[in-house]
């Protein structure tokens, strides 16, 4: 039933989303949703501006287990919004496909040279009734390098990161070389006559899963790799993680059926520069490969002066991301986070930690740290990140860890999940552990420290609604592409007095706790008041908590070594 109340909001949203002031029209279309989860005209109007392409009911739920997890069970089933029909023979405008509209030129042909250049996004999806010529003037003035580099990924649920400086061209004569994963013969023959065709693009390999493709690239370091991602025993966006580490010159650009937004941004945040659906236009991957090819190119050419910058311990794979997470706030994840880096933290393997809490987190509080500087100063550049640059934002505690502070309250807004993830990565070529400390609310920083993390700590104490919200989180984890075997449960401030014994916790939470960590009141607040984390001091490790912190620490060394084994385990066989 219409309610004008709610309408009124929404006619605003419009105009706010007309005038690309995302802000207000997010603000207009979430007091709607507040006061009516499932007004139909809501729903709507996020569907026609996100969900073209995505089956109105699928892209309901992965909206609201991204944007509103805690309101998932309130989710009822809605008629999917009328279709415009061609009555009377008049002619009805194609709606552009959801990715065109989100990420602009990704998704377009090559224009010809007697057109005019294909003006970028500026920030933010354009409305369906946005004329091309609203696109501020210098965008449409931009050199078509700067057009037709594209690597975009999404921010928020109404809006775009920038895109990055465009790539240098290539010298004259350099031939891209390339290896091609697809697990079906006739795709994998039709592409490679394809490329083929091509004077400046040469085939050298073909894989038909991700493993091999692992293997390939080590042996013949291609420039660019054309990735699947539905493959048998190794998917591509896995496989893309594993190139990046370890082969990080070379450029991936991804292939597949799944037209879908979450596809997108894994596959940029595993480090892929490209991603196209199935099958291409011939015109459109060839511009996608010799784009990537030019900055393999560029790669090379900056990476000698890194490598020689880094410190020998950093000369190695990547080191491993522990983020720490809970649903609720208040469950000492902070207090875990700084004493986990001080635990895992050695002269041999150093630990850093980033603050992920962007607007007030507390991580330089209970290292009593200060600094000027923080993620603000790194993030805006991550495509340019050196170990240098680096190690001038990062406060050194005297223990040897090193912090990332968080940003001012103003300012954390500006920084994106992709650019949080790429700088998560960035770190973990530079130190054998990185700690993450997120915010309790699942925003886009948290989303993607969860993406980039080999081991998730999720933190709970032993109030119903921290149970509620874990056990929640754990049903939404396969949404997330969270594995249960990368989830290390801490039930924090365990009381016995509660009344829930340590046996029955696997069937409260639904998932086996890794850790207790109990009671101690007057110990954790002695620790957070004076700026001592509880790894710190003798006597606070001797204590019960103390005790159970080391204990944490050992399992997760423990659990980080078995996944490595297995991962070099499965790329021997």
């Amino acid at each position: 039933m219409a309610n004008r109340k709610l309408d009124r909001r929404l006619s605003q949203a419009r105009k706010a989303y007309r005038k690309r002031d995302k802000r207000a029209g997010a603000r207009f279309v979430d007091e709607v949703l507040q006061q009516d989860f499932n007004y139909p005209p809501a729903w709507e109007l996020l569907y026609e501006l996100y969900g073209v392409g995505v089956p109105y009911e699928e892209f309901r739920r992965v909206f609201t287990a991204r944007f509103f997890p805690e309101k998932l069970d309130q989710l009822t089933p809605l008629a999917p919004p009328p279709r415009p029909s061609a009555a009377g023979g008049a002619a009805v405008e194609k709606k552009p496909s959801f990715f065109s509209r989100l990420f602009g030129s990704l998704f377009r042909h090559k224009a010809k040279p007697e057109e005019e250049p294909i003006p970028l996004p500026s920030g933010a999806p354009a409305p369906l009734s946005q004329p091309a010529a609203s696109a501020p003037a210098a965008a449409t003035a931009a050199p078509p390098s700067a057009q037709l580099d594209h690597r975009y990924a999404t921010a928020s649920a109404i809006g775009v990161v920038a895109p990055i400086p465009p790539v240098p061209a290539r010298a004259p004569g350099e031939v891209i070389r390339v290896i091609l994963v697809d697990d079906i013969t006739q795709t994998r023959e039709t592409i490679v006559r394809s490329l083929r065709f091509q004077d400046d693009i040469d085939v050298v390999a073909t894989a038909s899963n991700g493993l091999q493709a692992i293997q390939l690239v080590r042996q013949l370091k291609p420039d660019v790799v054309v990735m699947d991602v539905n493959m048998p025993d190794m998917d591509g966006i896995t496989a893309t993680a594993n190139i990046k580490r370890d082969v990080p010159n070379t450029e991936i650009v991804i292939l597949t059926v799944q037209d879908d937004l979450d596809y997108m941004r894994r596959a940029m945040l595993a480090g892929a520069r490209d991603f196209l659906t199935k099958p291409p236009m011939i015109d459109e991957l060839v511009l996608a490969v010799e784009r990537a090819g030019a900055q393999a190119f560029q790669n090379r050419k900056n990476r000698p002066a890194m490598a020689a910058a880094l410190p020998a311990q950093a000369r190695r794979t990547r080191g491993r991301i522990i983020t720490v997470y809970s649903p609720r706030g208040g469950s000492g994840c902070t207090m875990l986070a700084v004493n986990l880096a001080l635990g895992l933290h050695s002269e041999e393997h150093p630990a850093a930690i980033i603050d992920g809490d962007l607007q007030f987190g507390d991580v330089p509080v209970l290292f009593n740290t200060q600094s000027p500087l923080g993620i603000a100063d790194l993030a805006p550049r991550v495509d340019e990140l050196d170990p240098e640059l680096v190690n001038d934002v990062l406060v050194k505690h005297p223990s040897g860890v090193k912090i990332l502070h968080p940003t001012r309250p103003e300012r954390a807004e500006l920084i994106t999940g992709p650019q949080f993830a790429q700088l998560a990565t960035y770190f973990s070529e530079l130190f054998p552990y990185v700690v993450l400390d997120t915010s309790h609310r699942l925003n886009d920083i948290t989303l993607a420290a969860l993406d980039v993390s080999d081991l998730t700590v999720l933190v709970s104490t032993l109030d119903i609604p921290s149970i509620s919200r874990v056990r929640k989180f754990i049903e939404l984890a396969p949404l997330l592409n969270l594995s249960p075997k990368k989830i290390a449960l801490v039930v924090n401030m365990f009381d016995p007095r509660v009344g829930i014994s340590p046996e029955k916790l696997p069937q409260a939470f639904g998932h086996e706790p890794a850790a207790l960590i109990p009671l101690a009141y007057s110990l954790v607040l002695g620790s957070v008041n004076n700026g001592i984390p509880l790894l710190a001091k003798r006597e606070m490790i001797q204590q019960p908590a103390g005790e159970a912190v080391v204990r944490l620490v050992k399992h997760l060394r423990q659990r980080l070594r078995e996944a490595e084994q297995a991962e070099k385990l499965a790329l021997a066989v």
